[in-house]
Formats: structure tokens, C-alpha cells, sequence
């Protein structure tokens, strides 16, 4: 499954606030949570789009994406 259009979000963990973030169309999602397989989650997989579009805080970004996530809702959503 993936993205069917850029979402865009504003991103905030903790005490750092990214502002808006645009997860662009086309970016591989998965139902993966801490807690096992829920069908419920659409949470962003491929990070590849983050180092191209946010350089300048991309170290930062990566690690709150990879722990912390983005849930996509399910109108953002194609299944493949």
C-alpha cells in the first residue's frame, strides 16, 4: 500500500516541533506497530523521500519518523 496523493501534516514529538511535513505521493506505508500487525495503522515505511526534501533537519526527522511515526489516514490510502 501507499500514498495516493501528498499528505500533508504538522509533525510534532516531544519537543520538537518540524512544522509541516509533506509525506509525497507514492510512499510505501505498512500496518506494522509496536505492538504487531493492525490493520488500522498506516504508518510511513520508506523514508527515502526525507533526506531530498528536509536536508537540513534530515538526522533528526529520520529518528523521530523511525520511532515515533506518521499515521496516514485511511483517504491518503491506495491498496495495492
Amino acid at each position: 500500500m501507499k500514498t495516493n496523493q501528498d499528505y500533508k501534516v504538522h509533525y510534532k514529538v516531544a519537543n520538537s516541533d518540524y512544522g509541516i511535513i509533506t509525506v509525497p505521493k507514492g510512499t510505501r506505508l505498512t500496518h506494522q506497530t509496536a505492538m504487531g500487525h493492525d490493520r488500522n495503522y498506516h504508518f510511513v515505511s520508506d523514508l527515502s523521500w526525507v533526506k531530498k526534501n528536509y536536508p537540513k533537519i534530515a538526522n533528526l526527522l529520520m529518528h523521530d519518523l523511525t520511532y515515533h511515526g506518521i499515521d496516514v489516514p485511511k483517504k491518503f490510502v491506495d491498496y495495492e
